[in-house]
């Protein structure tokens, strides 16, 4: 099950031109364009005539035209022209969804359109604000998206699968601290007067031991922003003086394409060296390779869990904070599912 009312990341602005661009979110295909004034416009990838792909066909000025059959959409869903004819069929429309450009991405909302308030586009601001210095991409995640953010919220496992790059052997043996803040999560894990991590040592120049950080913040529906760095050990990072540090936001805004598949855009910011290009090819590398590893592990999973439907999972000390994060999600789901009964609208399984 999904949650659909809210506003999931569809693209990354540049993804969506002048041409028709296809993506499938929550299990529905969509279609995202651009009018002649540059504002982005989704409806759904599907032709009321014959059924053919909208995202096949071409942009128009304001106007998404079919490649079958020529019929032509505005922004809103609505038939403005069907070649050959001079009046427009009842019930000629195609559903349109609210999207909000920010952040340098697009963002849809999934649920009834009169429920969607731009003003609670998730604040995602270091990827679009001066002082800090973004990389970003995206993977095509061939897992559920509720075993990624189980991943982004368990620290323990970077001692494991990433020791090349963010982790280092004091890792899991040190407890987290989870605090529930409404439907949110943080979660804090503090390293203190310990080696500093590859990327880390090689990003900061550090010769002896740091104080690191871990924080993370994990929204629902599913998007996960982590406060990471460390300084030099002593120097009042734990007070709050990271002037002898490294301060990263590593951003995860995971987007659901269908139960066993995810969009998987990821944001490496940082407010230090800006103007050092080796120093940006570093992080952004450095994150790309991590988040990979993290990829490689997650699809093995899902294709284990496929192959073994049914079988026990075990839950371990470091489990909780993921465990909290579905519990959150599901009673969203829960609440959203009997508010449509009340209302009398079919249920909708995803």
């Amino acid at each position: 099950m999904f949650l659909r009312k809210a506003w999931y990341l569809a693209a990354w602005r540049e993804e969506v031109t002048d041409r028709p661009f296809g993506r499938t979110v929550l299990g529905e295909r969509l279609v995202f364009f651009r009018t002649r004034d540059g504002s982005p416009k989704a409806v759904a990838d599907r032709c009321p005539h014959r059924a053919f792909p909208l995202s096949m066909g071409t942009v128009e000025g304001d106007h998404l035209r079919c490649g079958y059959h020529g019929l032509a959409f505005d922004g809103a869903g609505r038939c403005v022209e069907v070649p050959g004819q001079s009046t427009i069929p009842p019930g000629c429309a195609v559903r349109a969804f609210p999207v909000v450009e920010r952040w340098q991405g697009l963002w849809v909302w999934m649920g009834p359109a009169e429920d969607a308030d731009p003003a609670s586009v998730p604040e995602i601001a270091w990827l679009d604000t001066p002082g800090w210095v973004t990389s970003r991409g995206k993977f095509d995640l061939r897992a559920n998206y509720q075993r990624l953010v189980d991943n982004l919220l368990d620290f323990s496992h970077l001692q494991f699968v990433h020791e090349r790059t963010i982790g280092t052997d004091a890792v899991a043996e040190i407890p987290s601290r989870t605090e529930r803040r409404g439907t949110s999560l943080h979660v804090q894990r503090w390293i203190v007067d310990r080696p500093p991590p590859p990327l880390f040592a090689r990003a900061g120049g550090f010769n002896g031991n740091v104080d690191r950080w871990m924080n993370c913040d994990c929204h629902a529906p599913a998007n996960v922003i982590l406060d990471i760095g460390c300084a030099v050990a002593g120097s009042g990072a734990l007070d709050g003086d990271r002037r002898r540090g490294i301060e990263i936001r590593s951003i995860h805004l995971v987007t659901p394409e269908t139960a066993t598949s995810t969009h998987y855009f990821w944001g490496y910011a940082r407010n230090f060296a800006r103007e050092d290009a080796a120093m940006t090819e570093l992080l952004a590398n450095g994150a790309r390779a991590t988040f990979a590893e993290d990829v490689a592990i997650l699809e093995a999973q899902e294709r284990r869990l496929t192959s073994a439907r049914g079988a026990p999972e075990v839950d371990i000390n470091g489990d909780g904070a993921p465990i909290q994060a579905r519990r959150i999600l599901g009673a969203l789901i829960a609440a959203e599912t009997a508010g449509q009964r009340r209302d009398g609208a079919p249920e909708r399984v995803s």
